[in-house]
């Protein structure tokens, strides 16, 4: 397929329902050779960009030798930049011979610099595009396409143009990468489905509790303040990786030592947390030692952890996703020692948390006992409840220096949540942050520069922190902002979609 036909495609399906668009994508698929390359730009499972809007607007100003302002202005009109490239470059209709394959070659490289060579092979290929290809490309190089194609839709046309059920593709996802799944099919196989050790499962997640909902049958855990953790044994051999599936055993010596005493193969869903020399909870911000520290061996001595194994998905090469998380928890208990079983507490859901509170945790999680494993999904069958004290995932946006002794480091973090596609500003948080989080920071933020203007800084949305706040407040004009905003975790494991929304900040108001 070339660009141009994918370009044609997403116009058509831009201001449709779900259902017609799964109907006109899966006509369009159906004369497709490598329908892989298609699936690979509508789930955007290609690498993040390092690039923001204000960067790209530079790129495609030097690429069609235009100035910036009559972009801006173009922008400012349209309110989108892909709309407003189009707007500016309207008349060229004259379609380039650019191939699928070709356009997730740019969608994969690195944009830090506009000195590279990939600026070069950007203009090459931008500049033969047509006004509605340079539209559709802008929009997924900056993955907001605004098509209305959210994660389910890719499944859902797969199922389509392959004639299975959505389920089935669902299931396949628990394992598979869109792009692993369309290749299988395109062979006439189904995707293996086993779980194999290295290979990363996208983990189960938990929604917060509601009001007194909870299941019919239950099993209640303790709530940790550490991070989760796939732990991956075969042999001796022993992987960990973390919630975004990088490997970071080398982080935990400590731990890997422990599970390679484990009899059997496994794969075990887990929580790392900080533990005092009496091996009480400690706070989780301690865990940045763990992350950053380059001496290991001053790490584990400076932040010891305990292992809390809650989910056991393999045993000897058995998979057990689609059991009862009951009958997975019996199984866990039979092949992993007890001193690192997850706590059960009492089914009395206030008598367990509680107790919980009492013994320094951060709460307690209600799940499902007759649910299967849902990889990928954040589900009801896991319920987390936590005190009543406002906690939330938001990204780090914006910055300003600080003063005094933090001069040379970002001082104040202007912190947003979700909104759709976008980030909408709750506040600042300037409180909770140690000398070496601070010092990671400024590091990290600086490689994700967007623009400046004046004191502060914005950036692209990547490092997510859990602040906790005392109540959401709402000004005259109806804006919505955390009163009393402290950092309690840097969020190593989490991206920047897993953050908090506009509509739960609003339901909290």
């Amino acid at each position: 397929m070339k660009f141009a036909e994918f370009a044609r495609l997403c116009e058509a399906i831009e201001f449709v329902n779900p259902t017609i668009k799964i109907t006109i994508a899966s006509q369009a698929m159906h004369g497709v050779k490598n329908k892989h390359h298609l699936m690979e730009i509508l789930a955007m499972e290609y690498p993040i960009a390092n690039i923001g809007s204000k960067r790209i607007q530079k790129w495609v100003c030097s690429s069609l030798g235009i100035f910036d302002d009559e972009l801006d202005d173009a922008m400012y009109t349209w309110g989108d930049i892909g709309e407003a490239i189009a707007q500016v470059d309207e008349g060229n209709e004259t379609d380039s011979n650019l191939t699928l394959s070709s356009i997730l070659q740019l969608l994969r490289m690195d944009y830090s610099r506009i000195e590279s060579n990939t600026y070069t092979n950007f203009d090459a290929a931008f500049s033969a595009m047509s006004a509605r290809e340079k539209k559709w490309f802008i929009r997924y190089l900056l993955r907001k396409p605004r098509n209305g194609v959210n994660n389910k839709i890719p499944l859902k046309l797969l199922a389509k143009v392959f004639d299975k059920g959505v389920r089935e593709i669902e299931k396949f996802r628990m394992f598979n990468s869109v792009v692993d799944i369309t290749q299988a099919l395109e062979l006439g196989e189904d995707p293996e489905c086993n779980l194999e050790h290295g290979v990363f499962v996208s983990p189960m997640l938990a929604k917060a509790r509601k009001g007194a909902e909870k299941p019919a049958e239950f099993i209640i855990d303790v709530k940790y303040d550490g991070n989760r953790y796939q732990i991956h044994k075969h042999g001796n051999n022993v992987i960990i990786f973390n919630r975004k599936g990088k490997i970071v055993t080398d982080q935990f010596p400590d731990v890997k030592d422990i599970v390679s005493e484990f009899e059997g193969n496994m794969i075990l869903d887990t929580e790392i947390y900080p533990i005092k020399r009496d091996g009480s909870p400690a706070e989780h911000k301690l865990m940045a030692k763990r992350v950053h520290k380059k001496d290991k061996a001053k790490a584990v001595e400076e932040c010891p952890v305990h292992l809390a194994v809650f989910d056991i998905l393999s045993y000897n090469g058995e998979t057990f996703l689609e059991e009862k998380f009951s009958d997975r928890r019996l199984l866990l208990e039979d092949k992993v020692p007890e001193d690192y079983h997850a706590t059960t507490l009492p089914e009395n859901i206030k008598a367990a948390y509680n107790l919980a509170i009492d013994w320094g945790y951060e709460g307690i999680m209600i799940k499902d006992a007759t649910m299967s494993y849902q990889a990928g999904k954040r589900s009801k069958g896991w319920l987390k409840y936590k005190p009543p004290l406002i906690e939330l995932d938001v990204v780090i946006t914006s910055a300003e220096y600080g003063e005094g002794k933090r001069s040379s480091v970002f001082g104040t973090y202007g912190i947003s949540v979700k909104d759709g596609s976008d980030y909408v500003s709750v506040g600042k948080v300037g409180t909770g942050f140690s000398d070496l989080d601070l010092d990671f920071l400024t590091t990290e933020l600086r490689k994700n520069v967007d623009h400046f203007e004046g004191d502060t800084y914005h950036f692209l949305p990547r490092v997510v922190l859990t602040v906790r706040s005392d109540l959401v407040s709402m000004d005259a004009k109806g804006n919505l902002g955390l009163r009393f905003p402290r950092c309690v975790a840097i969020r190593h494991d989490k991206y920047a979609s897993d953050a908090d929304t506009l509509t739960r900040l609003q339901e909290m108001a």
